[in-house]
C-alpha cells in the first residue's frame, strides 16, 4: 500500500496544445499557467500545465515532438460542475462532441454526462453531489 498520496496532475499527450488549451479554458475553465520545452531525442516536448480556480489538480497538455500520439481513451478527465447541461453545450460548441448525454443517476442526486475534445479524450461530468 503507497503512503496516501494526493492526486496532483493528470497528463494528456496531444496534437496541438494551443487548439486543446482553447477548449478545456472554453469548457471548464482551466487556464494555461506554465508553457514548457525540454527533453532529448524522442523524447523531447512541449507542455502546457493547466490550472483551474482551486488548489486542485493541473492538467498538464503534452506534445511530443518526435514521437506519435496515442490513441484518445487513455485517460478520462473528471471535473465537478455546476450545471452539467451548459458544460455539454460549451464542450460541442468549442469542437468537442458528446459521448454520453446528461442523465440523471437514479438515488444520487447527481447528473452525469461524458463528452470528448477535439482529439478524442474523454471528460466525465459531474453534477451535484
Amino acid at each position: 500500500m503507497g503512503d496516501g498520496g494526493q492526486l496532483t496532475f493528470v497528463k494528456v499527450v496531444v496534437n496541438d496544445l494551443d487548439a486543446q488549451a482553447e477548449f478545456y479554458r472554453s469548457v471548464v475553465a482551466l487556464a494555461a499557467v506554465h508553457r514548457l520545452s525540454g527533453g532529448e531525442g524522442e523524447g523531447r516536448y512541449e507542455q502546457l500545465v493547466l490550472a483551474g480556480s482551486g488548489a486542485g489538480p493541473t492538467v498538464l497538455l503534452v506534445r511530443y515532438l518526435d514521437r506519435d500520439v496515442p490513441p484518445a481513451g487513455e485517460v478520462v478527465l473528471g471535473f465537478g460542475v455546476t450545471d452539467v447541461d451548459e458544460v455539454v453545450r460549451a464542450a460541442v460548441a468549442a469542437g468537442g462532441s458528446v459521448r454520453v448525454e446528461p442523465r440523471a443517476l437514479p438515488g444520487t442526486g447527481m447528473r452525469v454526462a461524458v463528452v470528448t475534445d477535439p482529439e478524442g479524450h474523454a471528460l466525465e461530468l459531474v453534477q451535484g453531489s
